[in-house]
């Protein structure tokens, strides 16, 4: 058998050592990591026979295979080009999260440490970046949002490999100055982020919400009302008054601002279109901009400011739109992957296990940090979205049970005594 722990744990730790420089100096980053990953998954199924380790993989990739069929036979919105293109796009931020999640990894305490000084070297680059004027630091990372990410999937990285210790003493400090040193990028994404980050690092304890008191209640109702109170302004901006005084709605605010033109019509496109979606490379993704989808001017939208044929930077500016591609059954499947997700994460908080509290904590962090980040943002589908995407998998792996790389690799030199006694556990 050929073990691949120790390349997953190499990809892991480049991904985040080029975190920030791979925005300007390697753009295909994401398609890279996605690639190398793939590989190691075909590896893993000729070479070790790990078929039924894949069973997810399998069943996304026929998913969006279906979906590709479907908008070249039933849809034609886009070139075929255009739809292989969107389909690995599509794709991509779920083959990291696989992989991890079937090969398991085992970080070993000086690649733990490594990382640490990879997530300190990014966040301290990330507070400088953010620090310099605005021009100069765009020329550097392209937008705001991205240091702003990088310290805070630094400050989740940090906590993972500090394990329950980084609730204490400078772990704690680093963390929290991490994550403070994030509200720089004055995103108010990342300030609901930011509450859940503290609240699930610091205040969430196992069993809390089973033994609910009137404090704690009070806690619970706060955290989601401070969130909400934290993206107000841009809810308000983008979704209500399109920054016009609050007792003066103007009516066609939706044709001025190119996200919610978005929102809007992909409801549309959903309705219009049930139950599978108007298909891939059709709306509000990289590829239905590149070659530019003639959905667009079917519903009259091709002439607003960005999202135009000529200037069309504002088509795939939220993740939320694209799932009108996929219709509500894939909104029904998208939502069913996050619950698989919740139900790991469930089984590592009741094992009981050495760090399983912090393991929860910086698995529900980074799922709320990709679902919050997609209402206005691709990261999902971005170089940050994969790192992040490994990390959740790498966490995952340990409720698929305890069973190590290195006790896989002998297994078939055991007696049978022992074969089964391992694979029960």
């Amino acid at each position: 058998m050929i073990r691949l722990d120790k390349f997953c744990s190499a990809v892991f730790i480049i991904a985040f050592a080029l975190m920030l420089p791979s925005v300007k100096l390697l753009g295909f980053a994401d398609e890279l990591i996605a690639a190398i990953l793939g590989a190691l998954a075909v590896v893993d199924c000729l070479f070790n026979r790990s078929w039924r380790r894949y069973t997810l993989l399998w069943i996304i990739i026929g998913i969006m295979t279906f979906y590709a069929a479907y908008s070249m036979v039933f849809m034609n919105y886009n070139t075929p080009a255009a739809i292989f293109v969107d389909w690995i796009i599509e794709l991509k931020p779920f083959v990291p999260f696989i992989v991890f999640l079937a090969i398991r990894p085992q970080l070993s305490a000086g690649q733990k440490q490594i990382l640490r000084i990879i997530a300190i070297i990014n966040a301290v680059a990330s507070t400088i970046l953010l620090l310099i004027p605005g021009v100069v630091m765009r020329a550097l990372v392209v937008h705001v949002y991205i240091p702003g990410n990088a310290l805070m999937l630094s400050a989740i990285l940090y906590a993972y490999t500090s394990g329950d210790a980084c609730r204490t003493g400078r772990n704690a400090i680093v963390i929290v100055l991490m994550l403070c040193a994030g509200l720089l990028c004055t995103r108010s994404k990342y300030y609901g982020t930011f509450i859940v980050a503290l609240y699930f690092l610091f205040i969430y304890t196992p069993g809390m919400l089973r033994h609910m008191s009137p404090r704690r209640l009070a806690l619970f109702i706060t955290v989601p009302a401070l969130i909400l109170a934290a993206a107000w302004g841009k809810i308000d901006y983008y979704f209500i008054s399109g920054g016009q005084p609050s007792n003066s709605l103007d009516p066609e605010v939706l044709e001025s601002f190119a996200r919610p033109v978005m929102y809007a019509t992909g409801a549309l496109v959903l309705i219009h279109h049930i139950p599978f979606g108007s298909g891939l490379a059709s709306f509000a993704s990289w590829a239905s901009a590149s070659s530019y989808s003639s959905l667009y001017h079917k519903y009259g939208i091709s002439n607003v400011y960005g999202l135009s044929p000529s200037n069309s930077s504002f088509v795939c500016d939220a993740f939320y739109p694209s799932l009108a591609q996929f219709g509500f059954v894939g909104i029904a499947l998208f939502c069913t992957f996050w619950i698989y997700i919740a139900s790991l994460l469930k089984k590592i908080i009741r094992s009981n296990s050495e760090s399983c509290r912090t393991d929860f904590a910086c698995g529900w962090i980074i799922i709320c940090f990709i679902l919050i980040e997609s209402v206005a943002g691709n990261t999902f589908v971005q170089t940050q979205g994969m790192c992040a995407m490994m990390l959740l998998g790498l966490i995952c792996s340990k409720a698929q049970g305890k069973l190590s790389v290195e006790t896989s690799v002998n297994l078939p030199h055991q007696t049978d005594g022992k074969q089964r006694l391992l694979k029960r556990n």
